[in-house]
């Protein structure tokens, strides 16, 4: 049985986003472990005196406040995340998580099959990048594939895989394929963009070897132009398909788009993104 793992703050977190993971699950056929991530950098720790008639700080004390209303919010969620997890058609287990987040997450995922992230789950204290460096950190780094979620349902009735004839655009296509073998009745749409105006999809007659075995519909698109902007133009006001990616932010040279681009994408679109790296 596929390992599933899932990334939530264990400061905040909803049921919608409680049921993306367990969907995702359900269609891998896999185990769902929920990561309880804290935050150890001090969440919800006051950076200023809040008592106005004091004329001095008392750094120490400060903290040990935000420490300990950081552990009472804590012990409040954790019940609050088993009763939705008892509320689930599926088991869900859960593993807490007391170190800095992106390293837990990312020491977790060698252990696992794919990680399931959101796109704006962040753990700063003040204002984040957007993405978030959290969701950068793990698309980075993660040692198993990883799907960014949007935090509203998922109704996914069309996969969307990115190709541009690099290892790195088929292994993310291969991966996918492998951990969601029921989706050989999905409809399928392998999307090509056209940067160097060529016209043609390039090892076209392998990628279809590999792919008319596993799917039942498959159709075949070129894009012109510049591939993150020809991506966002036909995907932005879609919410019922699943995005396939290759590497990110490793290997300049196999990167189907290079970071500034992929982060646009992240920033906008809010369709499951698939992504992983050899």
């Amino acid at each position: 049985m596929k390992r599933i793992i899932a990334a939530i703050d264990a400061m905040q977190f909803s049921e919608t986003q409680l049921d993306g993971f367990s969907y995702i699950a359900r269609q891998t056929g896999g185990e769902l472990t929920i990561l309880f991530l804290e935050d150890i950098s001090g969440y919800g720790v006051r950076l200023a005196n809040t008592y106005a008639e004091a004329n001095y700080t008392d750094p120490e004390r400060i903290a040990a406040e935000g420490l300990a209303l950081r552990d009472r919010m804590k012990n409040e969620q954790l019940p609050a995340l088993k009763a939705m997890c008892a509320r689930s058609d599926k088991e869900i287990k859960i593993r807490e998580a007391t170190g800095w987040p992106s390293d837990e997450v990312i020491a977790e995922s060698r252990f696992a099959d794919l990680l399931l992230i959101n796109h704006d789950t962040s753990f700063a204290m003040l204002e984040d990048t957007n993405p978030p460096q959290f969701v950068m950190d793990a698309l980075i780094k993660a040692e198993c594939p990883v799907m960014v979620i949007p935090e509203e349902p998922l109704r996914i009735q069309e996969l969307i895989f990115s190709y541009n004839g690099s290892a790195s655009s088929m292994y993310a296509i291969r991966r996918f394929t492998e951990l969601f073998p029921d989706y050989w009745d999905m409809p399928v749409q392998v999307v090509y963009a056209d940067e160097d105006g060529k016209g043609k999809i390039p090892k076209l007659a392998s990628l279809k070897a590999y792919l008319e075995p596993q799917y039942d519909n498959i159709t075949y698109t070129i894009l012109e132009g510049n591939p993150s902007s020809a991506f966002l133009s036909m995907l932005e006001h879609r919410r019922d398909c699943l995005v396939t990616f290759g590497a990110y932010g490793r290997n300049a040279l196999s990167r189907f788009f290079h970071r500034s681009e992929t982060d646009s994408i992240l920033r906008t679109l809010r369709t499951p993104l698939f992504i992983t790296h050899p």
